[in-house]
């Protein structure tokens, strides 16, 4: 490797970490808004979006106080992730697949694909093993479940037919939630909720019965066809 590499591998590393930088300030918890901002709008201007890209994302894992001043930062790197769709599509894909805190990925990920590409994402992403004491899973499917309940397609209602029995109550509420969004226009998923009503009451699950109970009546669907 010559010289002329050599400076030039240097300079690269040197921008990296520039950049690296600005994406730490904007995850970190003392930084003022003045700060953050700046920091934004560096790694917009830095010339390098594939790199500046990663470090775009790291505010999606901070929450300030202000809800107001949270907002207005998430929204702005929103739309600069939007303004290169092509750069940021793949990283947005995986983070929601695998980031912990999904909320603002998840309504990225909504305007960069097309219906079914963002359909098929939340799908693959949900995770079905019943498992007991994963806090962050359980967020990253009711997140999931939130995003599912404001679109309609079948393939929803097996998914959420299984997180039904989910060890975890919100988790299962999210999924009756999302179940009753599907049964207004897919006979499969009145039917999942004629089943629940028929199955014995428990201690464990009176609670959970006694909200699909009061979906069947505001619906009228223990007879009549989804509205």
């Amino acid at each position: 490797m010559g010289l002329l590499d050599t400076w030039r591998g240097y300079r690269a590393q040197q921008k990296n970490r520039s950049l690296e930088k600005l994406g730490d300030t904007l995850k970190n918890q003392v930084t003022t808004k003045e700060q953050r901002w700046e920091a934004i709008e560096a790694l917009a201007d830095s010339g390098d979006f594939r790199q500046a890209a990663p470090q775009l994302m790291k505010r999606f894992e901070l929450v300030v106080d202000h809800g107001i001043v949270d907002k207005r930062e998430k929204d702005r790197v929103v739309e600069i992730l939007v303004e290169n769709a092509d750069l940021s599509r793949p990283l947005v894909c995986e983070a929601v697949r695998k980031q912990k805190r999904i909320a603002w990925p998840i309504k990225i990920a909504e305007k960069l694909l097309p219906h079914e590409g963002y359909l098929e994402l939340l799908l693959e992403s949900l995770n079905t093993e019943h498992v007991l004491f994963d806090e962050s899973l359980h967020e990253r499917n009711i997140e999931l479940l939130l995003a599912l309940r404001e679109l309609s397609n079948p393939r929803i209602i097996e998914k959420v037919r299984v997180l039904l029995r989910s060890r975890d109550e919100p988790v299962r509420v999210a999924a009756l939630e999302c179940l009753e969004a599907q049964a207004r226009e897919h006979d499969e998923a009145r039917q999942c909720l004629k089943e629940l009503l028929a199955e014995p009451l428990t201690d464990d699950n009176s609670r959970f019965i006694g909200l699909v109970k009061a979906i069947v009546e505001r619906h009228n669907w223990s007879s009549a066809g989804p509205k």
